[in-house]
């Protein structure tokens, strides 16, 4: 004999799982990151292909391992060089970047993480470039990890 289940119970259940469904879409579409980078008037970044990492960089400490990815991604595009080898590789002609890397999270107020790189050449000093990131999600750990992505993309396009 087959047992059946009243319709008061289906209905309920098909309820259920909508009010379920439609809190987890609201819950994915409040997640969101942007990106932009901003090019000083006639710099050509195509010219620049090395990097020297100063200590300039900013940020909560516990916001380094944050700070080490970002530097990763850019020695990935850059090819890192010493102080020394930059000084011989500028007398050469060849263009050479210094970043300062800024990663900032809000604990507070619904959170949000901002990466900011400032690109300055080497030899004078004078900003070139600079790419931003943000990221809003569900914790901090998803705010950062969607600023991350998004300052990754933005680097791809910005030096390709």
């Amino acid at each position: 004999m087959i047992k059946q289940i009243p319709r008061k119970q289906i209905r309920m259940k098909q309820l259920m799982l909508l009010v379920v469904s439609v809190f987890s879409m609201f819950l994915i579409s409040c997640a969101s990151s942007k990106s932009t980078t901003t090019i000083a008037n006639g710099s050509d970044l195509s010219k620049y292909k090395y990097v020297v990492f100063g200590n300039g960089d900013e940020g909560d400490a516990e916001l380094s391992d944050i700070l080490m990815l970002v530097q990763n991604d850019i020695s990935q595009r850059l090819k890192v060089v010493t102080p020394e080898n930059a000084s011989n590789l500028i007398r050469e002609g060849k263009g050479v970047l210094s970043p300062k890397i800024s990663v900032k999270t809000e604990k507070w107020d619904g959170g949000h993480t901002y990466i900011t790189i400032s690109f300055y050449d080497y030899s004078t000093n004078q900003s070139v470039a600079v790419v931003k990131s943000s990221g809003i999600g569900l914790t901090i750990s998803h705010d950062q990890k969607l600023a991350y992505k998004a300052l990754k993309k933005e680097l791809d396009k910005t030096f390709k």
